[in-house]
């Protein structure tokens, strides 16, 4: 056994021997992915189709809360890449959100299960040949299963565990400051980690696996889960019905620092994580150099980092402001891995015009260094300028432009110009 995987199993044994009694706090870590928070209370006034002339709301009293999200991105090229191209990008998420503790009296315990209908194409795959996927929305062409979980909360919601099928790019290696972008580069996981193992599945992709979360205090947290990772088990002809155990398991364990994210707090919040993984899968090796008769390889690990910092609050206990991050992935194995070294880093601002005190405009670079096992390849770049306009509380659309600077890793392809628009509904 190596190092590195002695270190991800040290973490994940000790993590559930932490566990205290401790003081909750903001952290979107709380949550079930992108588009879910299974402990929140909805407001079915901010939601397109409102209370379902008070179906919906006796639903909710009575434990049932369903919700669902729509995402529609269409994106062009008019400069650049292989040809030029316009593509349209569709994803509806639905979720049914059971509250245990109401219907059947078990304790702070719900089950979700949710599904998704993806459509459309891909910009980044049919006319451009980058690496960075240009759209989060395009999730190929199913109709698919994609949660179904048990969630119990102990402790007053101090300590958190989950069983059940889910992605591990919900939970790990995200914040919500990512979902911000319309390039998968950087919402809602570095795309390192999507590429280099892929079995880190993400929104609307999910496997069976388990978390289980504790905060031993205010500002930290401890955070560590198992996932099957085999992608054949995401294939679309599956639909997410998928339930078999394949062979790859992720084990994976984050550590996080909140900083002034109490309720209330007149100071300027921020999010630091720390995180390491391990899959057990399969992976093809990119040179033979070692041993011309072995062509893959058992197991591949890394690491990431991720913080974000509110440098500018336009008065105190104000989301208003402007707000900085960064991302770095680091994965050792030059042989296995596309990315060993990724870099990424924005600025968001929520109500830069006075009169828009919601919508937020961001920018956003990512650096990803291609492996020096791919021949001809070097590095790739992508830049990002976005805003989105909140036209009512359920529906944003989202103007935006990005430029790709080597894409496919070379200088074989033209440098591109993506521009186009994401809207986003809650249901």
């Amino acid at each position: 056994m190596n190092t590195p995987q002695k270190i991800l199993i040290f973490l994940l044994l000790t993590i559930p021997f932490t566990l205290t009694v401790s003081a909750q706090t903001g952290d979107d870590s709380l949550s079930d992915g992108r588009d879910l928070n299974s402990t929140a209370q909805i407001d079915t006034l901010k939601y397109m189709t409102g209370g379902w002339g008070g179906v919906r709301d006796k639903l909710i009293e009575l434990g049932i809360t369903p919700t669902a999200r729509y995402y529609s991105s269409v994106l062009g090229n008019p400069a650049g890449g292989k040809r030029k191209g316009v593509r349209y990008a569709g994803l509806l998420n639905a979720f049914l959100n059971f509250d245990l503790e109401k219907l059947l009296n078990i304790g702070g315990t719900r089950f979700v299960v949710s599904g998704s209908w993806a459509s459309g194409k891909s910009l980044t795959n049919k006319d451009i040949g980058n690496f960075f996927s240009v759209s989060s929305i395009f999730s190929g062409q199913s109709l698919r299963l994609y949660q179904m979980f048990l969630r119990t909360d102990l402790y007053e919601g101090k300590v958190n565990f989950a069983l059940g099928r889910m992605a591990v790019g919900d939970k790990f290696a995200t914040s919500s400051v990512l979902y911000n972008y319309v390039s998968l580069a950087f919402d809602e996981n570095p795309i390192s980690l999507l590429i280099n193992i892929p079995g880190f599945f993400s929104n609307p992709q999910a496997s069976w696996g388990a978390w289980v979360r504790d905060a031993p205090a205010d500002e930290i947290y401890f955070m560590a889960g198992v996932y099957n990772s085999n992608p054949k088990l995401v294939r679309d002809s599956a639909h997410g019905l998928d339930f078999s155990f394949r062979d790859g398991a992720m084990f994976i364990g984050e550590i996080g620092y909140l900083h002034n994210q109490k309720n209330g707090s007149d100071k300027k919040p921020g999010k630091y994580k720390f995180g390491a993984y391990y899959d057990s899968g399969t992976f093809p090796r990119f040179t033979d150099e070692v041993d011309e008769s072995e062509t893959s390889e058992e197991g591949n690990y890394g690491f990431y980092v991720i913080g974000e910092q509110m440098v500018y609050q336009e008065r105190p206990v104000s989301d208003q402001g402007l707000t900085s991050w960064a991302a770095l992935t680091f994965a050792p194995e030059d042989r296995i891995n596309t990315f060993p070294l990724f870099l990424s880093g924005g600025l968001v601002y929520q109500g830069l015009i006075k009169s828009r005190e919601r919508d937020k405009t961001a920018i956003a670079a990512a650096y990803g260094r291609v492996s020096d096992d791919l021949q001809g390849k070097d590095f790739e770049i992508l830049l990002e300028a976005t805003h989105i306009i909140e036209i009512k509380e359920w529906i944003k659309i989202q103007p935006d432009i990005q430029y790709i600077v080597h894409p496919g890793g070379s200088g074989e392809i033209p440098n591109a110009l993506v521009i186009g628009f994401q809207l986003a509904v809650d249901i």
